[in-house]
């Protein structure tokens, strides 16, 4: 299921909002809905609405984790991952008071129907209140306070990684790309980095828990210069961690990051949900020249499924292939063939 504008399980949520017994004005909380149809439907049952999402979204608070409230109920939409969800739904239930309730509701190829074993200690039972169109609204009243503290560095793992030059710490959080572990992807491109001049600016498009970044920085000495973008609040804190030497901006494209660099380094998402959306490489590719130095060069790595290289070559007259491993394959660009506007 793509979530977005039409988001299936956020308009069963909204009929549901809709269609149960009419309660006093409150204020609600709505966790990761990316859609808006929950959210106006608790504002026409006379909710004060606030809306967070880790992912920058227009018309939601984005930061790494939600505001403090106290809410009168909190609904949370099924995240990707179990211990997400279960994250998330702690820190709903921190943000209302005994006897309020909280709601998760997604589809069922998201893992909703086995869902209710996320809900944290402190919360009664959980009923299925709305089952419609493969969706489920779940709901819990709390009975006491959910029992981790509240706050994302409760969630913290940090388990070692090594792209070849030894072993590190590294952080991670729910829900942030290749939680535990270092990609193949991003371990291939890890190996094909040349050598960073001295005082060079990086960027790191899409940074995720920073691992680009903090490899380029390797090869580029102690004045080296990294910038960190992702569209992710939550990543970003995981990069603070692990990167804290590098500029960390909140961002989907390059219009937020002035050049020029002499390296952008990519392992760009190429997912929307569940269905796959070239959109990200594609502004990367189209808007790269405008920020990259005279000598400048982006490196990035896909899936050799993926039209990357004949993307690349509509920006760029020099495309190589730098390596291949597996079903992925890491190209380097430079020379543009032309500045355009930038996009934003």
């Amino acid at each position: 299921m793509t979530r977005g504008r039409g988001d299936v399980a956020s308009t069963v949520a909204a009929e549901w909002a809709r269609s149960r017994p009419r309660t006093a004005a409150a204020t609600a909380l709505v966790l990761a809905d990316p859609a808006s149809h929950l959210a106006r439907a608790l504002e026409e049952s006379g909710h004060a609405v606030t809306r967070w999402h880790r992912f920058l979204s227009r018309g939601q608070q984005c930061t790494a984790w939600p505001p403090p409230g106290p809410f009168g109920e909190v609904w949370v939409r099924m995240p990707r991952s179990s211990l997400e969800a279960a994250m998330l739904l702690h820190a709903a239930a921190a943000r209302i008071g005994d006897g309020a309730p909280v709601f998760l509701f997604g589809a069922g190829n998201e893992g909703i129907r086995s869902a209710a074993k996320h809900f944290p200690a402190g919360t009664g039972e959980v009923e299925t209140v709305l089952t419609k169109r493969r969706c489920r609204v779940l709901a819990a009243a709390r009975d006491a306070p959910p029992p981790r503290e509240d706050g994302l560095d409760s969630w913290q793992t940090r388990v070692p990684i090594d792209w070849g030059t030894g072993p590190r710490a590294w952080t991670f959080y729910p829900g942030v790309f290749a939680h535990g572990r270092l990609d193949p992807a991003t371990a291939l491109l890890i190996d094909c980095l040349p050598p960073v001049p001295p005082g060079a600016r990086i960027l790191d498009f899409g940074a995720g828990s920073g691992p680009l970044a903090a490899a380029a920085l390797e090869r580029g000495g102690g004045d080296a210069e990294a910038v960190l973008l992702d569209h992710d609040a939550i990543s970003l804190a995981a990069a603070a961690r692990n990167v804290p030497t590098g500029e960390r901006v909140l961002a989907r494209g390059l219009g937020a990051v002035p050049g020029p660099f002499d390296l952008i380094v990519s392992n760009p998402p190429i997912h929307a949900g569940g269905s796959q959306d070239l959109g990200a490489v594609e502004a990367l590719v189209r808007e790269a020249p405008r920020i990259l130095a005279r000598r400048g060069e982006l490196i990035m790595v896909a899936q050799k499924r993926l039209p990357a290289g004949s993307l690349l070559a509509r920006s760029f007259h020099r495309v190589r292939t730098v390596a291949d491993r597996g079903p992925f394959r890491v190209w380097a660009a430079a020379v543009p063939r032309e500045v355009p506007p930038m996009t934003g």
